[in-house]
């Protein structure tokens, strides 16, 4: 983490660069549902986490998603611990309020303790999302509750959590939590919006 800052300094630069996109084309009124973003973080065992997620939305507030999420620690003994996950799912939002979004989705995903997470020897799970989006100027945030049954563990539910600052029309500073997939886990990161 000791690099973070540079890091989200340089690719804030990058990404105010390649993603020139005019403002008129974007909707910087309601929450966004097309963005790319990208995050590092750590969770509550500790160990450093790299999650990467994008939402498309395909028409008629209907949105597709996807997540991966690596976690990796090196141990003393130069033993390392790994585990991925990815996530793909499908959604629908309803306005409910000025700048204000309800949604649900539903999404199918595998779980491994290795860092391939399409690997055979994983988990595979299903998870029912709902949350509430608000986007006021150039901040918006979620608040939402995830459950997720998983093949071999005991089924999961949470609060997931997040906010942002655009500081371009197409570029926003996050900070991402959940407390789902492997104990809690906090993060910072960039969202590009397409």
């Amino acid at each position: 983490m000791k690099n973070l800052p540079a890091v989200i300094s340089l690719s804030a630069c990058l990404a105010s660069a390649a993603f020139s996109v005019s403002a008129q084309s974007l909707n910087l009124t309601q929450p966004s549902y097309t963005h790319f973003s990208g995050s590092i973080g750590e969770n509550s065992r500790g160990y450093r986490s790299y999650n990467l997620d994008t939402e498309y939305e395909i028409g008629h507030k209907l949105f597709v998603t996807g997540t991966y999420q690596h976690v990796r620690q090196r141990f003393n003994d130069d033993t390392t611990f790994r585990e991925s996950i990815i996530d793909l799912g499908v959604g629908r939002y309803f306005n409910v309020y000025d700048r204000t979004t309800l949604d649900v989705s539903v999404s199918l995903g595998n779980f491994t303790q290795s860092s391939n997470p399409f690997s055979a020897s994983g988990n595979t799970f299903y998870t029912l999302n709902s949350g509430l989006r608000r986007r006021h100027d150039m901040f918006e945030y979620r608040l939402g509750y995830r459950y997720i049954d998983m093949e071999s563990f005991d089924s999961n539910h949470g609060i997931v959590a997040s906010a942002h600052i655009y500081f371009t029309p197409q570029t926003a500073l996050g900070v991402y939590f959940n407390d789902v997939y492997s104990n809690s886990n906090w993060s910072l990161g960039m969202r590009f919006l397409f």
